[in-house]
Formats: structure tokens, sequence, C-alpha cells
């Protein structure tokens, strides 16, 4: 009994000595207490933790200094001395384009006149004269419109019309002044189409003492003469047309072989005369067995023949 009297003051004593603490000196460590356990909610803490970043973001952004406004660049088109920067796009394929003939440089050098009975009068103001072409005859000028609207006629069709036709298209225009095709269907025989060449040189003439002379000398030329076929000259002539115009007359003949091994006689006629400007050639070629057809033909035209003035316009 005295024993546990004893332990229990000691333990009182033990108690009051401890609660009162010595200045200066270390408390004693409070008793480990066991903390209570916290239930996370991760849902809470995903709002909070972008709240604080928003609120972050706004600090930051008051706080930086305001940006100077964007440059704009305006890229105008470019003109005509400038270069796109732009990717170029890929060229567009090449196509065939027929080129024209060359339009007459002067449209008034020459002219057509449609006249009441069918034929064409052709004036020629370069070389100086004037004549009337037979009615059914296509007559086309190597630089003139006509030309390139003659090759997408009906008759074009034809083989051996547009062979004739683009024939010509190399030919010099002041030379070559004009081609005339027979187009009548009867007359395109053995693959042939007849026609009329009018050529001019200019500054050259026939002698007005001994045409003769000159007109044979012509003629000796046209064996070696350029051309599908190879002519020999048959008569030469000097006589006069309608209104005392002085002409060289050169008859010639050729042949050719056809498709069936046929020899096929050709005939050529030249008239050759003076216009003042120059010297006139008009060349009529065809079959031999047209000749009685068209041979007159080509005679009444020539008597339609009348030379300009030879005084400058």
């Amino acid at each position: 009994m005295n024993s546990k009297r004893t332990l229990l003051a000691a333990s009182i004593l033990l108690t009051a000595a401890a609660a009162c603490v010595l200045p200066g000196a270390a408390a004693p460590a409070a008793p480990a207490v066991p903390l209570p356990t916290l239930t996370v909610d991760s849902a809470a803490i995903e709002m909070m933790v972008e709240a604080t970043v928003a609120a972050a973001i706004a600090q930051t952004a008051e706080a930086a200094p305001t940006p100077a406004p964007a440059e704009v660049i305006v890229v105008s088109a470019p003109t005509a001395t400038e270069t796109p920067s732009a990717t170029p796009s890929p060229a567009p394929s090449p196509t065939l384009t027929l080129t024209p003939p060359p339009t007459e440089t002067n449209p008034s050098a020459s002219e057509f006149i449609q006249q009441s009975d069918g034929s064409l009068l052709f004036k020629d103001n370069l070389a100086g004269y004037e004549i009337k072409l037979p009615a059914g005859w296509l007559a086309v000028r190597v630089n003139g419109k006509e030309y390139a609207d003659a090759l997408t006629l009906p008759e074009a069709g034809n083989e051996h019309i547009r062979q004739a036709l683009l024939g010509i298209q190399n030919e010099n225009p002041q030379i070559l002044r004009l081609l005339a095709l027979d187009i009548k269907p009867s007359d395109i025989q053995n693959e042939f189409v007849t026609e009329m060449r009018f050529s001019f040189e200019a500054g050259k003439a026939l002698s007005t003492i001994n045409p003769l002379a000159d007109v044979q000398a012509i003629a000796g030329k046209i064996p070696s003469a350029v051309g599908a076929f190879r002519f020999e000259a048959s008569a030469v002539t000097v006589t006069s047309a309608s209104g005392g115009v002085q002409m060289g007359v050169i008859e010639a003949v050729s042949s050719f072989e056809n498709a069936a091994g046929v020899n096929v006689p050709l005939y050529q006629n030249q008239a050759v005369f003076n216009t003042g400007k120059g010297l006139q050639t008009i060349t009529l070629t065809t079959l031999g067995d047209l000749k009685p057809s068209l041979l007159p033909l080509f005679s009444s035209m020539l008597q339609t023949l009348k030379i300009a003035s030879t005084q400058a316009p």
C-alpha cells in the first residue's frame, strides 16, 4: 500500500517537473499524433490548376508590352515590265495553225469588179491594165483575201483544184499577179486543171522596133523554164489586140503520162505585151483535147484588154 502511494507521488513529481521548463532549454518533442486520412478529389484539383494557370496568363499579358501592329503587304498585279514571282503555269500544248498568205500591202494595187454578164473585170493598177475574165473561172491573188477563202470552197474539195491553189502560196505576188482556174467539172480530166497565170515584170518591155525578135527570145527560154512540164515552142507570132495593143503570141506543147499509162498532150498559149509600167504575160495551160473550146475563150478575153494611162495617179 505504501509502495503504491510512493510510485504515484513520484509520477506526479515527474509530470510537474516536465511542465516546468527552464528558460533557454529546448521544448520536449510533441508526441506523434497520427494524421487523419484525406480523400483526394482529382476533378477539383484539375479545376484549381486551370484557374491558377489562367490567372498567371492574364497577369503575364497585362505585364507584357503592347506589340506593334503587323505590317500589311499589298501585292499589286504585275505590269508588262514585272515578272510575277508565283510559279508559272505549264505552257499549253502547241497547236497547228494555218499561216494565212500575206495581205495586199496596197489594196488599190489590184481589184475585182463583178460584171452583169457573169464575167469578172480585173484591174491591175500596179501593172497598168485591165481585162475581163470569163465567167465560171476561180480567180485568186496570192496576197488577196479570196485566196484563203478559195481553200474553203466546195470546189477546193477536189484534190486537183486544191493542189493547184496550194502550188502558188509561195509565189511572189509582185510577179504572179493573178491565177485563174477552170473549175468546170467536165474540164478537169486526167487529173489536170486548166489555168491562166498573169505574170508581171516591172521595168521590162518588148521592143517597139522589132518586137518579134524579143518574143522569139522569150520562146527560146521556155524549155528551161521551171515547171511541172517541159514545153517546147511550136509557133511565135506578133499580132494586135483590141485598141491597137501590140502583142506577142507564143504557142507551146508538151505531154505527160496519166495513171493508166496513156500519153496526154498539153497545150500552152502565152500572150506578151507592154503596159507602160512593165512587161505583162498571160499564159493559158490546158489539155490538148480542150484546145478547140478553150483557145477561142482565151482569145476573146484578150480582146477586152485595155492599157491604163501611164501617168502617175
